[in-house]
């Protein structure tokens, strides 16, 4: 049901169908949405808003020992279709029939997904509006950085997951949104200050916003994009600082992010050869997020690595990144992050579906494969930290391409 709620009277939990006023009265990008934790809801109560409309379908109802100031609001009446001859007019029971409501890790799920289509949609505006006027809507980015923010605090890993599903005719505003989300969750793991978390979620969205006029960034004759030349990848840092710098507001931060994220620690990167402390901490960061967002990516010129043996490679890396941040980003989304295929003992495949916080190197894992059959196997899903779990994971040691194999691989969720 849809009810109009006093701002006064919401609550975490409660679904928004509607905001309830003017784009200019709040921060928010999307009219619908989870109130997820706190500080979504005193964005709400700080807001001009005086009303809003929840659907109760989806979220906590108003409280009943609360005052009763909120109304209903009448659904509109399906329209009518025209009698078809024969057709048999479904039962009342099937008519009242609900779906079953959604379990918290499957609205996490769907909340991340809602926040990845829309910020794709947002940044590729974004980034038109950047190339035809040079000005960069800041209140819109902040918005985006805080709703991953919020979605991060309900569900770590949902957001950061699905963020590394991307389309080829996309990639370039995909993989901004996912660094930003990997940099906000980061940054979260780092227990940075909330202005930190706000600037590494907008260094995130803007760090590669130097290849908007990049020709070898728009798709190639056969509709697809191809893989940029070496000289012009070196050029986008420069080109990006330069796009950023023109505006004033844009935090000095944001700007170094963009010029630095393709420095190493050993100093031999580019543009500058930074080594070391002169790398910001958020320049060192996006070295990682952006390094492993593009390495588990595919694209039509590359497929991407499986993301447990990307993690395997950048750990056995030597001199590319800042090992300390690297262990919180590993933490991050975990030693095996969720979507990742693991090879088990009893010759089977397992998908990643959950992190066991206290031991991550032994995830919950959806066995769904037998390596020795070559053929699908009923999905169990198995807790590997179980002491009693019979699996046991395989060591990685070298890229798996299962997902371009054809296997059935299942949902996360």
């Amino acid at each position: 049901m849809i009810k109009k709620v006093p701002v006064s009277q919401l609550c975490v939990g409660m679904y928004v169908h509607d905001l309830g006023g003017s784009f200019l009265d709040h921060s928010f990008w999307r009219s619908r949405f989870l109130i997820q934790n706190e500080r979504k809801l005193r964005r709400l109560r700080d807001s001009k808003l005086e009303w809003v409309l929840i659907d109760t379908s989806r979220g906590v109802d108003v409280s009943a020992g609360g005052p009763d100031a909120a109304a209903s609001v009448p659904q509109a009446a399906p329209r009518s279709e025209p009698a078809v001859p024969g057709a048999a007019r479904p039962s009342a029971k099937a008519a009242d029939a609900a779906p079953p409501p959604a379990t918290p890790e499957q609205q996490a799920f769907d909340d991340a997904r809602d926040i990845i289509e829309g910020s794709r949609e947002q940044v590729q505006q974004l980034f038109a509006d950047v190339d035809l006027a040079g000005k960069i809507d800041l209140r819109q980015i902040e918005g985006l950085v805080q709703d991953m923010a919020d979605s991060i605090d309900g569900h770590p890993d949902a957001l950061t997951s699905l963020a590394r599903i991307k389309r080829a005719d996309q990639y370039l505003y995909a993989h901004s949104v996912a660094v930003a989300a990997l940099m906000t969750s980061l940054a979260r793991t780092l227990e940075l200050s909330e202005d930190q978390v706000r600037l590494a979620g907008m260094a995130g969205l803007l760090h590669d916003i130097g290849k908007v006029r990049d020709p070898d960034e728009a798709p190639g004759k056969l509709g697809r994009p191809i893989q940029p030349p070496q000289e012009l990848l070196r050029k986008h840092p420069q080109s990006g600082a330069e796009v950023l710098r023109r505006d004033p507001d844009v935090p000095p931060e944001v700007v170094d992010v963009c010029l630095h994220h393709h420095e190493r620690i050993d100093g031999k990167g580019f543009p500058d050869g930074l080594a070391g402390e002169d790398l910001s901490l958020l320049a060192r960061m996006a070295a990682i997020c952006n390094y492993y967002d593009e390495v588990t990516s595919t694209r039509p010129f590359k497929k991407g690595w499986d993301p447990a043996f990307a993690l395997y490679k950048m750990l056995k890396s030597e001199g590319q990144f800042d090992m300390d941040v690297l262990g919180a980003f590993v933490r991050t989304v975990g030693r095996y992050p969720l979507g990742s295929i693991v090879s088990l003992t009893q010759s089977e495949l397992g998908l990643v579906v959950a992190q066991n916080p206290e031991a991550p190197e032994l995830p919950v894992v959806k066995i769904f494969y037998s390596i020795r059959w070559s053929h699908a196997i009923p999905e169990r899903r198995v807790n590997l930290a179980d002491p009693d779990c019979p699996s046991r994971l395989l060591p990685v040691a070298a890229p798996v391409d299962w997902a371009q194999s054809g296997l059935p691989v299942p949902p996360i969720v």
